[in-house]
């Protein structure tokens, strides 16, 4: 039996020929992850490596009448053995009313901010994952429409699943509005599910001068819930803000700056502050931010770089914590290699 990254390198290779008049496209990663556990932890967690490799295969087909076939598939193998296959998006899309209709399994990240968005009430994102792994789509039916300057998004998410275990996996119907002003993208966003009742927000982003953009989001929500002792318990209304900036000069060094309010973590956790220095040269990339979380006085502080050179991409990143932030974990090390077909 052929190991898994191979057979799906084979599967890529014979792909390129069936989608020769089709996007086509694949890659492979290896990627080590080292742990250091906080000493005298509460769980007595002791120091860890995890080792894996993955095969992302991504196509779109065209077909008749303007419909799209378009998929993302993921082979991974961790170092326990453990193999595992799976359909990160597949979805078909047709014209309809002016718009698309797209039914399947879709990753629909919404909303302005950079390590936190309050109006991404269906993807759900973790931004603030380190080296995160390819994101899963959610099952959907979703209509667009969209002209220049305007775009309507209606979403009914995990259709027939009623509150499941997770928030991102709830049914929910959910609608975005995005209207282009000038130099502002404006965004509203309206979202009904078991869990929080009605969800309501808006956001913006706009665009100063030719290196500085302001933005900001808010989202208000019926009902809530917070996650305490290890399980989602209800907490009435809620809400989360943010309000940031972004300043990037001519060298292609750039800063972000950040703060928000999440009601549906723990107290301590609720109010962050962030802040993020970057800075490029061509192809090598060196980022460093830090996250203060002022009520409990903890600090995340994360440094990264990475270099690309043709289909090849190199990273590496080393996230530090510190105060209660750091309870379990002290430290952890990631580097990863990637290439690009």
């Amino acid at each position: 039996m052929k190991p898994p990254l191979l057979a799906l390198a084979c599967l890529s290779l014979s792909a390129t020929q069936a989608l020769a008049s089709n996007e086509f496209s694949a890659s492979v990663l290896a990627q080590s992850e080292a742990r250091q556990a906080s000493h005298g932890n509460p769980l007595g967690l002791g120091d860890s490596q995890h080792h894996f490799q993955q095969a992302d295969l991504r196509w779109q087909v065209d077909g008749p009448w303007q419909q799209a076939l378009r998929g993302n598939v993921s082979a991974r193998h961790d170092h326990d053995d453990s193999t595992l296959l799976q359909v990160n998006e597949l979805t078909l899309e047709s014209p309809l009313a002016g718009g698309f209709l797209t039914a399947g399994k879709k990753i629909m990240s919404w909303d302005v901010g950079y390590a936190f968005r309050p109006l991404d009430v269906v993807q759900q994102e973790d931004r603030r994952a380190l080296n995160p792994a390819t994101l899963q789509g959610i099952p959907m039916l979703a209509q667009e429409a969209f002209d220049e300057d305007h775009a309507l998004t209606m979403v009914l998410s995990n259709p027939g699943r009623g509150k499941a275990a997770q928030p991102r996996d709830d049914e929910a119907l959910a609608m975005r509005l995005y209207r282009h002003r000038g130099e502002r993208d404006e965004y509203a966003v309206l979202r009904v599910s078991q869990r929080n009742g009605l969800e309501a927000g808006a956001s913006f982003s706009h665009v100063l001068n030719e290196g500085t953009e302001l933005h900001a989001s808010l989202l208000w929500q019926q009902k809530h819930e917070e996650w305490r002792q290890q399980r989602w318990l209800a907490a009435g209304r809620g809400g989360k803000a943010l309000a940031g900036f972004t300043w990037t000069t001519e060298n292609q060094f750039s800063l972000i700056g950040e703060a928000w309010l999440d009601r549906s973590v723990a107290s301590p956790q609720q109010r962050n502050v962030f802040l993020r220095a970057a800075q490029n040269w061509d192809n090598f990339d060196l980022a460093a931010d830090v996250l203060w979380q002022p009520a409990s006085q903890s600090k995340v502080g994360t440094i990264a770089a990475s270099w690309k050179q043709g289909p090849w991409l190199f990273s590496a990143s080393l996230r530090q914590y510190y105060g209660m932030a750091g309870i379990l974990t002290r430290r952890l090390a990631i580097a990863s290699i990637q290439r690009s077909f």
